[in-house]
């Protein structure tokens, strides 16, 4: 493939966050460019120092979309941010499915593979009206900066930024590319969840841990793959599964491409 991530302007390095970045700058099928400074992804935001406070606020980020489950948040609430409106919109509630490092216990327990986090990737494409939620604030002034995250910054802050660059005309190769630039975060990953949030995981086998938290090609394929297998195109799940207009998928693109 001839396009190249360009890394060094796209993660945006913080003491005690990772996973941060930028997902502008993609190219588009029909030659456009997503711009850079509008949409921003990753991983879990409470550990945040003040001088992480100072830069992402030097980003003018005017609206968070939170994805976790309100124990997550209880446990790790965001901090607060300059200007910042924060909407708590959960992609998968406390009680269903693993959302989070937190969970890996259970797992541990019970040997369950990789083909929990395919499973779970492939069930978030039936999650319609979480994706309509976020949409409509992204919708809502949609030039203004908006940040999205969960714990990981993986599978549901994932399927996200997958879902909005795909309705942007973002090639689908460049799609997983993006997702996969999780594991350049790998260390900082770990050592923020499973040394800071659960002590106790560090006992789990390290092929679990490694399953549940690297990106995999696998894991975002299998939504991808799901939206393909039941709707028509990226465009009719937008329009027909999500409930976008042909209006408001405009305005997206007039809004975030260049």
């Amino acid at each position: 493939m001839t396009n190249k991530l360009v890394v060094k302007e796209r993660i945006v390095k913080l003491e005690g966050s990772f996973n941060f970045r930028d997902i502008g700058g993609y190219p588009t099928k029909d030659g456009g460019k997503v711009k850079w400074g509008v949409l921003y992804r990753s991983g879990n935001l409470s550990k945040m120092t003040e001088n992480d406070l100072k830069v992402v606020n030097q980003l003018g980020i005017k609206k968070i979309c939170d994805l976790r489950a309100i124990g997550e948040i209880n446990s790790d609430p965001d901090p607060i941010l300059n200007e910042a409106i924060w909407h708590h919109i959960p992609v998968i509630q406390d009680d269903l499915s693993i959302k989070h490092v937190g969970d890996l216990m259970t797992l541990h327990e019970n040997g369950v593979s990789t083909d929990l986090l395919v499973s779970m990737n492939r069930e978030m494409v039936t999650y319609t009206q979480v994706f309509r939620k976020i949409f409509e604030i992204l919708l809502d002034n949609p030039q203004d900066p908006l940040l999205f995250h969960c714990m990981a910054g993986k599978d549901r802050t994932g399927a996200v930024a997958a879902l909005i660059l795909s309705i942007l005309g973002v090639p689908r190769e460049i799609i997983i590319e993006d997702y996969l630039l999780t594991n350049l975060s790998l260390d900082q990953l770990k050592a923020n969840l499973v040394h800071g949030e659960k002590p106790q995981l560090q006992q789990v086998n390290q092929k679990v841990l490694n399953a549940l938290l690297e990106a995999r090609v696998e894991y975002i394929s299998a939504f991808l793959n799901e939206m393909d297998s039941t709707y028509l195109s990226v465009e009719d799940y937008a329009k027909n599964g999500i409930g976008l207009s042909d209006d408001e998928i405009t305005s997206l693109r007039d809004s975030l491409l260049e």
